[in-house]
């Protein structure tokens, strides 16, 4: 039991009893002199919630009520946040000893019981409980956390549509993944269940490039009480930052600063992770590649520690970008180190069965080997990249593989592919997902190929 201890310079008592106050944000109880965090505050949250339920429903404006339904059992205190995981005996026995810590600080008529392992009341006034921020984002705090139990098998029809959703995610079947979650989820017994199919639905609308369902989930999650939510709204506003690379990089860079600080604190290690990925992007957006190499490396670490495999295989090739753009600053080519970390990103995409969802690491490579000259290399990757261009649904991918594909055909016609229609296509396909500075690329790239025509022609 962890417990800490402050002594307070005044001590509020209402009715001579102390006062409590629950703080969900701040994650702590304080109980007249008394801090409790951690699994008190599941504890002392569900106590104040069921003593303001009795005094509404019986109007009672201030006086204790000892009948049953006052009472929280150790089967309800069971199914939430900490206490989910323990065994179902030692919820009664660490509850008791508690009891007999108050007993000790002089606080035994705080909270009483109907057999110190098995229920308990508290025994405040609700004049003298506060809950913080308000009653309602408790109740929610409380809510994410809990299990309502899994007696009924309707959660196996949830549980079949989020697992199929995934594995149609990770091979970059994005809109049929927005079909598939349109639907809210029919068991409400599992809350990360819904912050599951949240997370799916935010993913998939950032690879369809539909930005309002983005947007309305990021809202929707964006100041959820409970660890899950906040993981979930964390990644969401991730995602929502990296959509803005094209109008304000730094900007939006700036925005994930203190998230990412917070996470820190908060040791949600794999939020942390998918924030420090999207940080390292935007820095190399706004020309600090060598910043993008000290967040894409962290983030590959982490990554690696809790086992996300498809965002380990995007970090290592984000500092295979980062340093091509390092390399470039310098008027270096791109060396064998670029296409080490890009064969090492394929290689867990190869043994995890990951990356199908993107063919960046391929276009990047075949792009690095073009301008390097080493045209068989170019081939290969381009090679792999029409592979996985054809599959999937991400529209920044195909503009990319098109204008790459353009320039090679271009420079060295093997009658494949028509350059022209390839750039026109790819500048429509840049200005559909908003980047004008790829768009204006492929124009200025389809004057001069059309100059170079008219050339050869006359």
């Amino acid at each position: 039991m962890v417990i800490q201890i402050s002594v307070a310079r005044k001590i509020y008592l209402v009715d001579g009893l102390p006062s409590l106050l629950v703080d969900v944000d701040a994650g702590h109880v304080q109980l007249g002199p008394a801090t409790l965090r951690e699994q008190w505050v599941d504890f002392y949250a569900l106590l104040a919630l069921v003593r303001l339920d009795r005094s509404s429903s019986s109007g009672s404006s201030g006086s204790s009520d000892s009948s049953e339904g006052a009472f929280l059992s150790a089967e309800e205190l069971g199914r939430v946040g900490p206490w989910r995981h323990k065994a179902a005996a030692s919820v009664g026995k660490e509850v008791a000893r508690h009891l007999a810590w108050l007993e000790r600080q002089g606080l035994a008529q705080v909270v009483s019981s109907k057999g110190r392992t098995k229920s308990w009341r508290l025994a405040l006034s609700p004049a003298s409980v506060r809950l913080r921020p308000d009653r309602a984002s408790v109740e929610g705090w409380i809510r994410g956390r809990a299990s309502q139990g899994a007696a009924e098998e309707t959660w196996i029809d949830d549980l079949q549509r989020l697992a199929e959703a995934t594995a149609a995610l990770q091979q970059g079947q994005a809109e049929s993944v927005v079909d598939r979650l349109q639907q809210p989820l029919s068991y409400r017994g599992e809350p990360a269940l819904e912050a599951w199919a949240a997370l799916l639905s935010g993913r998939a609308a950032f690879q369809h490039d539909d930005h309002a369902l983005l947007v309305d989930l990021y809202e929707s999650w964006l100041r959820r009480p409970d660890a899950v939510g906040r993981t979930v709204g964390a990644r969401l506003r991730a995602l929502v930052a990296y959509k803005n690379r094209f109008d304000d990089p730094a900007g939006a860079l700036a925005s994930l600063r203190k998230l990412a600080a917070d996470l820190e604190l908060g040791g949600d290690v794999s939020a942390l992770a998918s924030v420090l990925n999207i940080a390292g992007l935007l820095a190399t957006r706004t020309g600090e590649p060598r910043a993008g190499v000290v967040h894409h490396l962290r983030a590959a670490a982490l990554f690696g520690i809790v086992g996300d495999y498809p965002s380990l295989q995007g970090a290592l090739f984000n500092l295979a970008n980062c340093r091509r753009q390092v390399l470039q600053k310098a008027g270096q080519p791109p060396d064998e180190t670029v296409f080490t970390l890009v064969e090492l990103c394929r290689l867990i995409c190869r043994r995890f069965g990951v990356g199908a969802d993107s063919a960046q690491a391929e276009i990047a490579a075949a792009r690095w080997s073009f301008e390097a000259g080493d045209w068989p290399r170019a081939r290969h990757y381009l090679a792999e990249a029409e592979a996985l261009v054809r599959r999937i649904e991400s529209v920044f991918d195909q503009a990319c593989f098109l204008l790459l594909r353009a320039e090679m055909e271009h420079e060295q016609s093997t009658g494949a592919s028509d350059p022209l229609r390839d750039l026109h296509t790819a500048e429509r396909l840049f200005r559909d997902v908003q980047d004008e500075r790829s768009a204006s690329q492929a124009q200025r790239l389809i004057k001069a190929f059309s100059r170079r025509a008219g050339g050869r022609a006359s």
